[in-house]
C-alpha cells in the first residue's frame, strides 16, 4: 500500500516543514498578527482578504505540537530540518515559550502580559537572526511576503 508521501522526497518535506516554521515563528513575533487573528477578525484589515486564523492555544500547538519541537528541537536536528546553530539561537525563545503560562483563556490578557511579551520579544530575536541566516529562495522569499503583509 502506497503511503501518502511517497511521491515526496526527503527534501521536499523538510522544505515545507521549515516553512511551516518559519511561519509559526513569525506569529510568535509579531503582536499585531496576534491582535489580528486572536482578537480582530476583520476581514478588511487583512492583506488580500485571507485571515490568518489563529488564538494562543492554536500558535502554540503549531509549533510544539505539529512541528513536533517538544523535545527541544532534538528530532529536528536528527533529521536535519534545522542546523545546530539555528537550534541555539531558537533556545532562548523556546524554552520561554515551553514555559510561558497564560493568565487566562482571554486573548488581550495575554496580549497585555509581561511574561508573554518576553515571549514575542525573544521570538523575533530569533525571527531577526534567521532573516539574517537562511539561504532557501523559498525561505527568502516567505519571510519577505510575510514582513510585507504583517509590518
Amino acid at each position: 500500500m502506497l503511503n501518502i508521501q511517497d511521491d515526496i522526497s526527503d527534501t521536499e518535506l523538510k522544505q515545507r516543514w521549515r516553512l511551516y516554521w518559519i511561519h509559526c515563528i513569525f506569529e510568535y513575533s509579531n503582536i499585531k498578527l496576534q491582535r489580528m487573528s486572536w482578537i480582530e477578525a476583520d476581514e478588511d484589515a487583512w492583506p488580500n482578504r485571507e485571515i490568518w486564523e489563529s488564538s494562543y492555544e492554536q500558535c502554540y500547538s503549531a509549533y510544539f505540537d505539529n512541528l513536533a519541537l517538544d523535545d527541544a528541537y532534538e528530532k529536528a536536528l536528527k533529521s536535519r530540518n534545522v542546523s545546530k546553530e539555528e537550534a541555539l539561537e531558537a533556545n532562548k525563545f523556546h524554552q520561554l515559550s515551553y514555559l510561558y503560562i497564560e493568565p487566562s483563556e482571554d486573548p488581550e490578557e495575554i496580549l497585555r502580559d509581561i511574561q508573554w511579551l518576553e515571549v514575542v520579544e525573544s521570538a523575533k530575536e530569533f525571527w531577526n537572526f534567521l532573516k539574517n541566516s537562511v539561504q532557501s529562495q523559498r525561505e527568502i522569499k516567505l519571510i519577505n511576503t510575510l514582513e510585507k503583509d504583517f509590518l
